[in-house]
């Protein structure tokens, strides 16, 4: 649950912009409505919550576009499934991808940084090639980088939904519901964000993924508790090594590069090679 006083609407002045329906938000004031689709549960969840809106309010599926981020350390099969998602609701799929894949970027930046002889508190250079919970640009670079592309096409009043909820992190308890997002704001082109699951819990998530009658990812089959990166920084290890088993190139890839820079993904200095066993 989120932080903020009852009755206080931290996110006022984007509402006072935004035109509501019966408390609801009303879709047909957008040009066009660009949902992030990762194919995990809240995603999943969420584009079927905003499908039944725009039916509801007669908004037509040709102003829907799902946006999928590529950032070449996707599970093998995630990419297919989120086609089958988006076929099945009837939405036209856009996938982005990002300058560099994820372990080439990891290769740049690792150089780059030793390059500029920037380092880590502890000295060492080589472990900002890999992200961390405070670089975390596998997100802002490898995703949102390419997504902000995407939505910068169009002009007109955009709407960008995302699929947080407050249930997932301290962090994200503090999000509002409406964000402007003056980056992507031109003379032609004002975008607003919409957080639509924020207030959901995990249980309704799955509840609306069945409702959807279309099966999950199959890593929620085999163990994971989230469909992220294949290597993710945040999967525990039971989840890496589910991870790594299903795609042995990305571990191949990721296991060399450790041994060729001698520093770990991992912030502990575990090898991943020992973090699966």
């Amino acid at each position: 649950m989120n932080e903020f006083l009852p009755g206080f609407e931290p996110d006022a002045a984007e509402r006072a912009q935004l035109r509501f329906v019966g408390g609801v938000l009303d879709l047909r004031q957008f040009d066009k409505i660009l949902i992030s689709v990762s194919g995990g549960k809240d995603s999943h969840a969420m584009l079927w919550l905003v499908c039944d809106l725009a039916d509801r309010q007669g908004v037509p599926r040709d102003r829907l576009l799902a946006m999928y981020a590529d950032t070449g350390m996707e599970w093998h099969n995630a990419p297919a499934h989120v086609q089958r998602l988006c076929e099945a609701a009837g939405v036209e799929l856009a996938t982005v991808y990002p300058v560099r894949t994820l372990i080439e970027r990891m290769k740049w930046q690792g150089q780059r940084f030793i390059e500029r002889g920037i380092t880590r508190r502890d000295g060492s250079a080589g472990r900002v090639m890999f992200p961390s919970p405070r670089c975390r640009y596998c997100t802002t670079v490898q995703k949102k980088g390419p997504m902000d592309k995407l939505i910068r096409q169009y002009s007109g009043k955009l709407l960008k939904v995302t699929g947080e909820r407050w249930a997932e992190s301290k962090a994200r308890s503090t999000y509002t519901e409406f964000v402007s997002v003056p980056r992507l704001n031109s003379r032609e082109r004002v975008v607003y964000g919409w957080r639509p699951m924020l207030a959901y819990s995990e249980a309704d998530i799955w509840a609306m993924v069945r409702d959807t009658g279309v099966p999950r990812h199959v890593c929620y089959e085999m163990g994971c508790g989230r469909l992220g990166c294949a290597g993710c920084i945040f999967s525990k290890d039971h989840e890496l090594r589910i991870e790594m088993r299903e795609n042995p190139a990305i571990f191949e890839a990721l296991d060399r590069l450790e041994a060729e820079s001698g520093y770990t993904m991992s912030m502990s200095g575990k090898r991943i090679r020992d973090r699966i066993k």
